[in-house]
């Protein structure tokens, strides 16, 4: 991509240098006993929705984090009052807390990796070319990705005037669509959401003062008919507005797809072969082997993939392999990353690619710190929050299944009788279980090959559900497309994950194409 990357914000830095002495204050003379850090988080969010009813939003929500780590134990303090005294007060005050609770100490759990020591394989180019040279402790070193349009110099009025002028486009668009087709209404109501989300991470502890800016830009649209049948598109990722942009295909899905599916048929109930796009097949990598490869859940005994691992069982054909990678910044003919990347976690790990599932055979999983010294398995970089309210988790990135070698019509022309689903809508684990369900919005009908025009919905009339076992499903995989261009990452959605009904955090998730032999759907 062409464009800049963007600064530190300079509003920031006093607190930035006062961050050193709140770590000074948490670990001088116990820095054999313990491991401290301090993080701050600045989000800045503007929105807008251009409907029936027009809204526009604006907000900025900041805190910073103190963390001790001894014998083990997370202990964390948190605050949105950041003048110097306040900070000063809550720091000292802490680590008084922690003398008096850990007087001595046997052996310090953890020690950070310096600079000097860091194994920079794998970072890729957006991380390397923006370290300086001769770094050490003190060094401050800021990442964020290139934007073609400076993300600061965004306005809310910006977004309004992007979201008004989309909504009138795709309310014209539905209008010729009815004109030239007497089965089809034009749309009842047009929504179109836009969003921005510019947040700033500071992490600094004894070998490391990093920071990091992602801009998080968001183009939503969403056409009704009078029945109210749905038909949305999402555009966007790490970038400026220069990423909110709707494609002919996306337009057409808002305006032409919910006028198809308002004289839609309803699927007959069974089993079928079923192509799924990135959007689907995003869903079913992260509900697969995503949450149950988040190592707190290891930790906690509640997954099934800690003893597959262990017992080296086979969970899917040679087909299935699934990734996490925080640190993607590009994806097939884009420039631009979506939302679950990030240059580094919440606790100061730096992005890697990490295969999670590999020809069927699943890997150590994705940590945070504790859960990594807990389990005894390699650190990766998914220690994240909701806010600097919220806890810290073993969170997924960006989730993906790795792509295959077919084109998307070799694919089509490999189903006698099937469906692809493009659109998806929800999903569900059982971590413990092994079984998912992944939903898409409907079916488009493949016969003998070729597609038929035909959309089909849920048996109720809403969308529709695919189900099995994990292994089941991973066994079924007959083929996968390729990317467009060799090794490369093959599109991931913008997306976000829940987890235990509360904690939202941005995460991508996509893959190929993916013929799969069998899948009850429902």
């Amino acid at each position: 991509m062409k464009g800049n990357r963007t600064e530190f914000p300079k509003h920031l830095q006093a607190t930035r240098t006062l961050m050193t002495e709140l770590l000074d204050i948490l670990e001088s003379g116990r820095t054999n006993d313990w491991y401290s850090f301090v993080w701050l988080e600045e989000k800045k969010s503007l929105g807008s929705v251009a409907a029936v009813n027009e809204s526009t939003s604006e907000s900025l929500d900041r805190g910073l984090v103190l963390r001790i780590l001894v014998d083990g134990q997370n202990f964390e303090k948190s605050s949105n009052q950041l003048d110097r005294e306040s900070l000063i007060k809550m720091a000292t005050e802490f680590r008084a807390e922690m003398d008096k609770l850990y007087p001595t100490v046997k052996d310090n759990t953890f020690t950070p990796i310096s600079w000097q020591d860091e194994d920079l394989t794998g970072l890729g180019l957006d991380i390397t070319s923006q370290l300086p040279k001769d770094l050490n402790n003190k060094t401050e070193v800021h990442f964020s990705p290139l934007c073609e349009i400076n993300p600061f110099d965004t306005e809310v009025s910006t977004l309004k005037s992007l979201c008004l002028k989309m909504r009138t486009e795709l309310f014209d668009k539905s209008k010729k669509i009815s004109q030239d087709n007497d089965n089809y209404e034009e749309l009842a109501e047009v929504k179109s959401m836009g969003k921005q989300d510019i947040i700033t991470h500071i992490f600094i502890d004894r070998e490391k003062n990093m920071s990091q800016t992602l801009p998080i830009t968001l183009l939503y649209s969403m056409g009704m008919t009078k029945t109210g049948q749905v038909g949305r598109c999402i555009s966007g990722g790490l970038g400026g507005l220069e990423v909110a942009v709707h494609s002919d295909s996306d337009k057409d899905e808002v305006t032409r797809r919910p006028l198809q599916l308002s004289v839609a048929k309803k699927l007959t109930p069974g089993r079928y072969q079923v192509i799924s796009g990135p959007d689907v097949t995003g869903v079913i990598a992260h509900e697969a082997f995503g949450h149950t490869q988040e190592g707190d859940t290891w930790m906690k005994g509640r997954s099934i993939a800690q003893d597959l691992h262990l017992s080296k069982t086979k969970v899917g054909n040679d087909q299935a392999s699934i990734m996490n990678y925080p640190n993607m910044f590009s994806m097939e003919d884009l420039s631009h990353g979506t939302n679950g990347s990030y240059f580094f976690d919440h606790e100061g790990e730096l992005g890697r690619p990490q295969k999670i599932l590999d020809k069927g055979m699943l890997s150590t999983p994705m940590t945070d710190l504790t859960s990594s010294l807990r389990l005894n398995v390699p650190r990766t970089a998914n220690g994240k929050r909701e806010s600097w309210r919220r806890p810290l988790m073993t969170r997924q990135t960006n989730t993906y299944f790795t792509p295959g070698d077919k084109t998307l019509e070799e694919l089509i022309g490999m189903v006698s009788e099937g469906y692809l689903a493009k659109w998806a809508s929800g999903g569900m684990e059982d971590p413990k279980g092994g079984s998912l369900t992944a939903g898409t919005a409907y079916l488009e009908e493949i016969k003998e090959g070729k597609l038929t025009g035909e959309v089909f919905l849920g048996p109720s009339g809403g969308h529709v559900e695919l189900s099995d076992p994990v292994f089941t499903l991973l066994d079924s995989i007959v083929a996968k497309s390729k990317s467009v261009h060799e090794g490369g990452v093959p599109e991931n959605k913008f997306g976000g994950c829940g987890k235990y009904h509360k904690e939202g955090v941005p995460a991508g998730c996509g893959g190929p194409y993916i013929l799969w032999n069998s899948i009850n759907c429902g």
